[in-house]
């Protein structure tokens, strides 16, 4: 009879902070560390060490990882992952909002145009939807469809129950999260399918289910934010498709982009283009990404970036390129101070001078002077 495998001990934050330098980490100011694991706890963080562990081969040639951490391992730096890790989720939660609420509305205008409640005609869904071993079966997505209704508080959504009338499939999508929109676009016929495709930009071969496969992972992203889960280095739901049109084609994404978060940040990028020109969130997330610590086991690569690269690409994606502020720079001082001095002398005697405005005359060349010198000085 196998024995039973004791739970761990608890350990209080001091404990934990012995326990972390014990096993090699670098923690600078110990009272600082039992803060921050007060905060976010000791689990939480192991999820961003866990690639600074000290590790070794076995005869088989299998990555065996160790308690221990690699040499300079600093709890500072990993605590600066922590709230890079952090900052990501937030872009990415402001993105995913704009472009949940840009599909749903699109999906509602398509079918809205062939029928006010087309998500009750079985004509506009795949057949596959309605056979027995469905993936997704028409009938589960229209009972979460109602359900969403009947548990809404939107006051749209109650003025039509309360009148009686019927609810439009654009009234409807109000309800609406991304796994809904997901599952909802899984089920429809090639031809309304493509009707979103169309609407956002995805065209050619296999487009249809590209679109599908982005919903997955976008949904699956949606939620890591929503729950506050890491999300900087973890795979991807499913491997990223990519249509071959002209900016996946200038990206020339491999299989490891695809299958970690650069991909994701592709496919966000294209549908926020599409919604407005004028986003910067594109800069934001190479900023944060420019800001990874120096932390061993941890490297760009680590989110899908090529293997020695040390930052975001910007020469991909221009938009997230710092325009650098233009400070203008002046004509070479060429008038000597003999030439200033008779200028000044010669507005002081004209007769329309009031005494204020000769005294302001009187404080100019010092004044230009600084302001001469402080330019210089900018310009340098």
């Amino acid at each position: 009879m196998a024995e039973d495998i004791q739970v761990k001990p608890f350990l209080d934050y001091p404990d934990l902070v012995a326990l972390m330098r014990k096993r090699g980490m670098v923690i600078r100011n110990p009272k600082r560390a039992e803060r921050k694991i007060a905060q976010v706890g000791y689990y939480r963080l192991s999820g961003y060490y866990h690639s600074s562990r000290r590790y070794y081969s076995d005869d088989n040639g299998n990555k065996i990882l160790t308690s221990e951490f690699q040499q300079g391992t600093s709890f500072d730096e990993l605590f600066k992952l922590y709230l890079l890790d952090k900052q990501l989720r937030v872009e990415f939660t402001n993105a995913l909002e704009r472009i949940e609420i840009y599909l749903r509305t699109i999906i509602a205008h398509e079918l809205g145009r062939i029928d006010p409640q087309a998500h009750l005609k079985p004509k506009n869904f795949t057949k596959d939807a309605f056979k027995a071993g469905a993936v997704i079966y028409y009938e589960d997505v229209i009972k979460r469809y109602n359900k969403l209704i009947a548990d809404s508080k939107e006051e749209c959504i109650a003025h039509h129950q309360n009148t009686g009338r019927p609810i439009p499939l654009w009234v409807g999508c109000e309800t609406w999260d991304f796994g809904m929109i997901s599952k909802f676009y899984s089920i429809l016929n090639g031809k309304n399918k493509q009707r979103i495709c169309d609407r956002i930009g995805v065209t050619g071969k296999d487009s249809q289910d590209i679109v599908e496969n982005w919903l997955i992972n976008l949904n699956g992203i949606r939620n890591r934010c929503a729950h506050h889960a890491r999300l900087f280095n973890r795979p991807n739901i499913r491997g990223l498709k990519t249509p071959r049109i002209g900016y996946f084609n200038t990206l020339q994404l491999d299989l490891h982009a695809k299958n970690k978060l650069y991909g994701v940040i592709a496919v966000v990028w294209f549908l926020l283009k599409q919604i407005g020109t004028n986003s910067q969130w594109i800069r934001r997330v190479a900023d944060i990404v420019d800001t990874l610590p120096s932390l061993s086991g941890i490297w760009h690569h680590s989110m899908g970036f090529e293997k020695d690269s040390t930052a975001f690409p910007r020469r991909k994606f221009p938009e997230s390129i710092h325009l650098e502020e233009k400070i203008p720079v002046l004509p070479s001082h060429e008038v000597t101070k003999q030439a200033f001095d008779e200028f000044i002398a010669s507005l002081e005697q004209l007769d329309e001078l009031n005494e204020d405005q000769k005294q302001f005359l009187s404080h100019l060349p010092a004044a230009l002077e600084d302001a001469y010198i402080t330019m210089d000085d900018k310009v340098k």
